[in-house]
């Protein structure tokens, strides 16, 4: 197997996956936390809420962004890409006009958007926001200066202090934008609600895909750093990756699941997603469950340990299409298991963290007469 592994040690075995993998991570951490306090992601306020995701992964790619594939002849002029510590210093380096209004842009855009949901999502003050904003830009100037915390030998990016000057004025600006788009637009930030009803088309695909970034680049990861480590030889790396592999796919596409309530792998159970059976409201029965996941990861888990990675979008569309035409939303292997996807909080109850408890007062008597002068 040839790609990432193939670099061996010292190039971007570790770096490649760990910063994906740190990102999916992340990803299904924040869906985790929100879907469990809000419930449903959905109309304006669902939008906000995505837009803080993206704000989030578009700093982790550009902190990062481009990763060499390989650190050969990275290091090899002054001991890599310097860092510029004195104000100003931007101008003076080589490229276009265009490069570096681009580079500005985005060290600023990236902290302004920030800003701006800071006081539109989350209604925080000026100072907060600035100073987010530039722990932001320092938290990107670091990671660029020490060669992604270390995975690589040397900075492969300059790192400078004009960037931290640009982002925490990003952040400001952003602030200002908030404060206007809070007297103009909807509320930004959710209302909790019940997530009873059935999970979108989205939601379910959004659940699919987390779990084969993290078992494909978890599993680039695990052997990446064997391999770093010396634990596996630089040609035994691509049969070390297709035993991780099918070994991830059985513990966490079978076993997780069986003894999950939810029935869920850990992408669909950070959508907060469950597999019930068909017409109860009850988790579906373990051999339902462990049948489906057979049919589900068995084809894909075959596809990627010989290569033929594209093959396995026929696997989705095959068990995709009844439900791009049923009400029910029932895919195939639904179908023939007996089993639906639904909500966690249908199948284990449950509300969300924020939603406001009714509780009667405990005052029997008349309400007390307000005297009055």
């Amino acid at each position: 197997m040839g790609g990432i592994l193939g670099a061996g040690p010292g190039g971007a075995v570790v770096a490649v996956p760990a910063a994906v993998f740190a990102a999916a991570v992340g990803t299904a951490l924040f869906f985790r936390g929100n879907l469990g306090r809000y419930g449903r992601i959905a109309g304006w306020q669902g939008q906000a809420t995505l837009a803080v995701l993206a704000t989030a992964l578009a700093a982790g790619a550009l902190a990062v962004w481009p990763l060499p594939p390989g650190a050969d002849g990275l290091c090899a002029i002054d001991g890599g890409a310097p860092v510029l510590a004195r104000p100003a210093a931007l101008g003076e380096l080589p490229g276009s006009w265009s490069t570096l209004a681009l580079h500005i842009a985005a060290a600023a855009g990236v902290p302004a958007a920030a800003g701006a949901l800071a006081r539109y999502r989350y209604r925080r003050g000026f100072w907060f926001t600035l100073a987010l904003a530039a722990l932001i830009a320092v938290a990107v100037e670091a990671v660029q200066a020490t060669g992604m915390l270390g995975l690589y030998p040397c900075a492969y990016r300059v790192a400078a202090v004009d960037d931290v000057l640009l982002g925490a004025a990003g952040g400001a600006a952003g602030w200002l934008l908030g404060s206007a788009a809070v007297r103009v637009l909807p509320r930004g930030w959710p209302g909790a609600v019940m997530d009873a009803m059935p999970p979108g088309l989205s939601r379910r695909l959004g659940g699919h895909l987390l779990d084969l970034v993290l078992w494909w680049y978890g599993t680039l990861l695990v052997v990446g750093v064997l391999l770093e480590a010396g634990a596996v030889a630089v040609g035994g790396a691509g049969a070390a990756h297709k035993t991780a592999l099918v070994a991830a796919a059985v513990v966490f596409g079978l076993l997780v699941p069986l003894l999950r309530r939810d029935r869920s792998t850990p992408g669909r159970a950070s959508m907060r997603l469950a597999v019930a059976e068909k017409g109860s409201v009850g988790p579906a029965a373990r051999w339902r469950a462990a049948v489906r996941a057979a049919l589900l990861y068995t084809p894909v888990t075959v596809l990627f340990v010989l290569d033929l990675h594209l093959w396995a979008l026929l696997v989705v569309l095959i068990h995709g299409a009844p439900e791009l035409v049923r009400r029910d939303q029932a895919g195939t292997a639904d179908l023939v298991t007996g089993t639906r996807i639904t909500t966690r909080t249908v199948v284990t109850g449950g509300l969300p963290g924020k939603l406001i408890r009714y509780q009667p007062s405990l005052q029997t008597g008349p309400p007390p007469q307000r005297v009055g002068n």
